[in-house]
């Protein structure tokens, strides 16, 4: 599923280039203009669409990827924990790349990596090259995605455009490996899949270079322009470090939930429904789509509600829903828990998102800064590289079923945390964000 990552405002400026959860200071007001060249504006968002296309392709091959090279189910989380361990690892290098060579050059790199990292895991015979393929396809898709993603923040700069643009192109790009997936893995067998994202990385590393010659230079850093909003008043200092401790934890929740989608799920119902990897696949474009449709609804609870509110509806949804998938009686009934769950996460991801990018008055984080952003991504990777690895030992603990029970619950748990009522709610704070007053419209 493609992740969504919720932005009041997506400006990222190489003033507080994102590392990991550490910054770059830019150059001084004096210095300079950079050459470092972007890609041009049609070929960065081409390069998300397919970047996303090689990250998931590869969830409705797991289930026969798995039983070929004899995975236990804490291998086969393992093979997602790997490639968003490598994307994780990848993120401070990114950002160093792209600030001293340029998004075409670390975009061309990223690339190469990928094509590498895929063609390897096509060729795997065992665990340990499979593990070390998918860490390098992690890198590689790091590097291209902080390229892009730059290159269409310098394009479109207003408040969320940029980010809007992401999230369509993720669907779009995540929609189509989901499809190809499922049917390339049904009519070969799955190291076809792993030979065509190989293949479309190619196409990008190719289209990086051929656009190199005719990128426009970027601007000089220390003329960016400011951010469209007034940033949020800054709390005092012990608030503050709450602040910005419990939305990136909210945030960590979230994201090890999507374990659910690239782990649980497929071993679910390849366990329970003997479903064919065409059939997952199906199930997690389904899944993708309804959770693309939430994203706009959530937006405008956020708006209307504000973040903290519609965070805990978004876990309780999620709870819900995870806790309804094992009363499904066949594959087709599925839907209605996974619905309740995809639409819970996008609103849980924005709301989080939104906390932690707008700083809720943090006094480190800079509300709608740089850093807030790094933030989200950083918070989000650790999720992404822990919680498939942790629901893969769970599995094989306790079965797959448990990993559903057990997300559910501490879901659920959060959730009530958020909805119960606080001393602090009734002087004007909330839990997560001390600058909203709790009252509807508030935001």
């Amino acid at each position: 599923m493609a992740v969504v990552e919720a932005a009041s405002d997506t400006r990222t400026t190489p003033e507080s280039l994102p590392v990991g959860n550490e910054w770059i200071p830019g150059p001084p007001p004096d210095a300079p203009a950079r050459s470092a060249a972007v890609l041009p504006y049609a070929l960065g968002v081409a390069v998300l669409v397919l970047t996303y296309w090689c990250v998931d392709i590869v969830w409705p091959a797991l289930p026969g990827l798995r039983d070929d090279l004899a995975l236990s189910a804490t291998g086969a989380g393992l093979f997602s924990a790997c490639f968003f361990g490598g994307r994780l690892l990848a993120n401070a290098p990114a950002a160093l790349l792209v600030e001293r060579i340029g998004a075409v050059r670390t975009g061309a790199g990223g690339g190469a990596l990928l094509v590498a990292g895929s063609a390897l895991a096509a060729a795997a015979t065992g665990a340990p090259m499979l593990f070390a393929a998918r860490a390098l396809q992690g890198t590689g898709v790091s590097l291209l995605v902080t390229a892009a993603l730059l290159s269409v923040v310098r394009a479109r700069p207003g408040r969320g455009a940029a980010m809007t643009v992401f999230n369509l192109a993720a669907g779009i790009g995540g929609a189509g490996g989901l499809i190809t997936g499922g049917l390339l893995t049904e009519a070969g067998g799955w190291r076809w899949v792993f030979w065509l994202s190989s293949g479309l990385a190619g196409a990008v590393v190719a289209a990086a270079v051929l656009s190199n010659r005719g990128a426009a230079p970027s601007a000089n850093p220390s003329a960016a322009p400011a951010a469209d909003h007034e940033p949020a008043p800054r709390s005092p200092r012990g608030h503050g470090r709450r602040a910005d401790a419990l939305p990136f934890l909210a945030n960590l929740l979230v994201f090890v939930n999507y374990s659910v989608f690239v782990v649980s799920l497929p071993l679910y119902a390849a366990e329970r429904f003997d479903a064919s990897a065409g059939r997952i696949a199906t199930l997690l474009l389904a899944l993708n789509l309804i959770h693309l449709g939430g994203a706009w609804p959530a937006g405008r609870a956020i708006r209307r509600w504000g973040s903290e509110r519609s965070l805990a509806v978004g876990y309780g949804v999620t709870a819900l829903g995870l806790g309804s998938v094992l009363a499904a009686p066949s594959q087709p009934w599925l839907i209605a828990p996974l619905a309740l769950y995809a639409l819970g996460q996008v609103a849980g991801s924005s709301a989080a998102g939104d906390l932690i990018l707008r700083g809720s008055g943090s006094g480190s984080s800079g509300a709608g800064g740089g850093r807030a952003v790094g933030r989200v991504r950083f918070s989000s990777d650790i999720g992404l590289a822990g919680g498939p690895a942790t629901v893969g030992v769970l599995a094989d603990v306790a079965g797959v079923r448990a990993t559903f029970v057990v997300l559910a619950a501490v879901t659920a748990l959060a959730a009530l945390a958020l909805a119960r009522p606080r001393r602090s709610r009734a002087a004007g704070h909330g839990i997560l964000d001390p600058d909203a007053n709790g009252a509807p419209g508030a935001r």
